[in-house]
């Protein structure tokens, strides 16, 4: 088996930042707007976007290849953004395992 990836860091230099980590429950691959980012689902106890949930926004110059799937792990690194449904999402500046 792998080890695992070492877990996402805050960036000192970036404020309100915040970590999260969690299975992915969902993968939108293509994002509609067409800018190129990936946005995962995790199951997450911090629940940062619901009870349990936190979406976290992968912008293209951190985008994994291949992307993870359905119940790989992934930690994230990012501040606390509004996503284009309103909801309450990380934008990583930061991925890991």
């Amino acid at each position: 088996a792998q080890p695992a990836a070492p877990a996402a860091q805050c960036p000192a230099d970036v404020p309100g930042c915040r970590a999260v980590s969690g299975r992915i429950v969902y993968v939108e691959a293509v994002d509609p707007d067409g800018d190129g980012d990936a946005h995962f689902v995790l199951a997450d106890s911090d629940g940062v976007t619901g009870p349990g949930i936190t979406v976290v926004d992968v912008p293209p110059a951190l985008r994994p290849d291949p992307l993870p799937g359905v119940g790989a792990h992934l930690s994230a690194a990012g501040t606390s953004e509004t996503g284009s449904f309103g909801q309450t999402q990380i934008g990583a500046v930061a991925l890991g395992g």
